[in-house]
């Protein structure tokens, strides 16, 4: 039977800072998610009983009663959906460490408290799905969070997931430190980094992440590069956070613009900065302007587009460009 849903309800979940969810979407748009577990840390999950949460949710969709956090979504789709049982897409979110100062992040004006806080352990609760056969074939694992590469279990994280399933693995990443684990995920067209870097010039750049890492993000997007053909190199994504009256200007976006066909990327993706957009419920023109302007770009220059949460909320993710088909093409942006 068709009905309106969408891949995270049918086949979604997210782990938290405290809780395992249906999805974070709804609440990076300031609503209340769906969840599976209020109080989770680790803790050995039920995953029949799981399975049976997810089918209670499914079933409500189903019958057309969507949750009012869910009515809004751009994600919702209409048609026949399959009854895996299993994940398809799970979100790793479950940490706030970072080694950055972003000045469009939340955590920025208590960065040592967020810092101390240690968080649970995901590996064994992944390893435990991979036993219990939760995973699809085909399954994604998109680890964000704070700062991916700081948190301890990363590497044996990347490590277990590359070796041991058949997911494919997102990670999104400043870009500060280099990771022999993306580079080998990179090499076998199994890891797809999005490197946040908002910014065409170093000035700009230490204006809104607080240190001065541009040249060395740039020397480690060339590092994962190197020895790729066109399509691995086309996993490798460059984002551009819209930030008003920060980096929204031509001068900027033209200098990230310039980057991006310098290093060869083909894979880029724009956001607008979510405090900003939350309180003022809009998106000013001359930014409207800018994304007709990286669009033309595209075209020009033959590469993928696509948008991150609040633009594809607000309809852009109609918009998104697809040049280079890398078999990584989904819309988890």
């Amino acid at each position: 039977m068709a009905y309106l849903s969408c891949e995270f309800v049918e086949n979604g979940i997210c782990f938290l800072v405290d809780s395992v969810m249906i999805c974070c979407y709804a609440m990076s748009i300031g609503h209340q998610g769906l969840c599976i577990s209020p109080k989770f840390v680790g803790q050995e999950l039920d995953w029949e009983e799981v399975i049976n949460i997810k089918q209670e949710i499914r079933e409500r969709f189903a019958k057309n009663d969507i949750p009012s956090a869910c009515l809004e979504c751009p994600r919702l789709k209409n048609k026949e959906w399959k009854d895996k049982n299993k994940f398809n897409y799970i979100l790793i979110n479950h940490w706030n460490n970072c080694n950055m100062k972003c000045i469009y992040c939340y955590t920025r004006d208590r960065k040592k408290e967020f810092n101390k806080m240690i968080p649970y352990k995901i590996l064994p609760v992944l390893k435990d799905a991979v036993k219990n056969k939760m995973l699809t074939e085909d399954c994604w694992i998109d680890i964000t969070g704070g700062e991916p590469l700081v948190l301890k279990e990363f590497p044996d994280l990347m490590k277990f997931i590359i070796e041991e399933t058949t997911a494919t693995v997102l990670v999104n990443t400043a870009g500060t430190d280099y990771s022999k684990w993306i580079k080998k995920g990179l090499v076998q067209g199994r890891v797809s980094p999005t490197i946040s870097l908002d910014a065409g010039t170093r000035e700009t750049y230490k204006k809104i992440k607080g240190f001065d890492y541009f040249k060395k993000v740039i020397n480690n997007v060339k590092k994962y590069q190197k020895g790729l053909d066109e399509v691995k190199n086309s996993l490798i994504s460059l984002k551009y956070i819209f930030i008003p009256e920060i980096n929204d200007n031509i001068d900027e976006l033209q200098c990230w613009l310039n980057l991006v066909e310098e290093l060869g990327i083909k894979n880029i993706k724009l956001e607008i900065e979510h405090e900003w957009y939350l309180k003022n419920k809009f998106v000013p023109e001359n930014i409207r302007e800018y994304i007709e302007y990286v669009k033309d770009f595209t075209h020009r220059y033959k590469c993928n587009l696509s948008y991150r949460e609040l633009l594809v909320h607000i309809g852009y993710n109609k918009d998104e460009i697809h040049y280079i088909e890398n078999g990584l093409w989904y819309n988890h942006n």
